[in-house]
């Protein structure tokens, strides 16, 4: 602050009178043959991880970590999904979870999302709904078509707002079609350069990376200068919970997401990372994915049980 305070001048979200946002933390089990491959991915990735991690910080693999954990991000949300990138030989994977995943569908996770926009929609809500893999963006819509969803990710192009191919003509929809009730996105490819609160102030989120400025930024686009005082927004935040032990990712970035936000918001003197911050920090525990050693560090602790979080025993923050 010694430094930057004299280089630069920010205004405070508490500075332009934005009412404050509320975040809901949702938990949410894994069905049994989610369970079984959790069990099993989780294992091999526990290996690779603590081998990463016990080398010198020069000679560590990223791109290997990253894909672990990109794995583990995917199987917590979309297991079907992790199921297309695992190989026949790891260790404790037969064909009856393979088999078992496959007859259960989309995971409780994903049904618990799909259940509560539409509860938000009969409400007469339009509906942001946030995830870092195209796939899973994809599997919500076909879920969600009755809602009439539009998509952003990063392969939907720049154009014409008539064009309901292109970036700017969906979200020209999402505004003006009412029948449109959600919109999907990615923060990587949607955080920035969008506004969407005078149209809509729910925010789901079915997975976070542990990127902190895609997390905030993308809760800029409901949550920004020209809210009125008597609106309330709403960020629900989606965690699959794992039985005491076996680890969950979605707990590993929820601490280091608060760890981040924590420090940027000593940083920039921010109330409303404050409140953020402090939001995560009181959840329960229950790829530009940009993966830091600490990141690695603290999602072996949670794998294998050493985290040290409180509350896990309770359902929702």
């Amino acid at each position: 602050m010694d430094v930057l305070g004299q280089l630069y001048v920010r205004t405070t979200k508490q500075e332009l009178g934005i009412p404050r946002a509320y975040r809901h933390f949702r938990k949410v089990q894994m069905a049994e043959g989610h369970l079984a491959l959790y069990g099993v991915i989780r294992n091999e990735s526990l290996r690779q991880l603590t081998s990463v991690i016990s080398t010198s910080v020069a000679k560590i693999d990223f791109l290997r970590a990253r894909r672990s954990v990109m794995r583990l991000l995917q199987l917590s949300t979309n297991p079907i999904l992790a199921l297309q990138g695992i190989s026949e030989n790891v260790a404790g994977l037969d064909s009856g979870v393979v088999d078992q995943v496959l007859l259960e569908g989309p995971s409780l996770k994903m049904r618990a999302v799909e259940q509560h926009a539409r509860e938000l929609a009969g409400a007469g809500h339009k509906v942001v709904i946030w995830t870092i893999f195209t796939d899973t963006l994809h599997e919500l819509e076909r879920m969600l078509a009755d809602l009439n969803p539009v998509t952003l990710y990063g392969a939907v192009p720049n154009g014409e707002e008539t064009d309901l191919s292109t970036r700017e003509g969906r979200i020209r929809r999402f505004h003006r079609d009412q029948a449109c009730m959600a919109l999907i996105a990615n923060p990587a490819a949607a955080g920035e350069g969008i506004s969407l609160h005078t149209v809509c102030h729910d925010a789901i989120y079915v997975d976070r990376s542990y990127v902190s400025t895609h997390y905030l930024q993308s809760i800029d686009r409901i949550h920004r200068l020209g809210l009125p005082p008597d609106v309330e927004t709403n960020i629900y935040i989606y965690q699959t919970k794992a039985p005491p032990g076996l680890g969950s990712i979605d707990y590993s970035v929820n601490r280091r997401l608060a760890s981040k936000l924590r420090a940027l918001q000593q940083l920039l003197d921010d109330q409303d990372l404050h409140e953020v911050a402090l939001d995560e920090e009181n959840a329960d525990d229950p790829l530009d994915y940009d993966v830091q050693l600490q990141d690695l560090i603290d999602l072996v602790a949670e794998l294998e049980g050493r985290s040290d979080a409180i509350g896990a025993d309770e359902d929702e923050t």
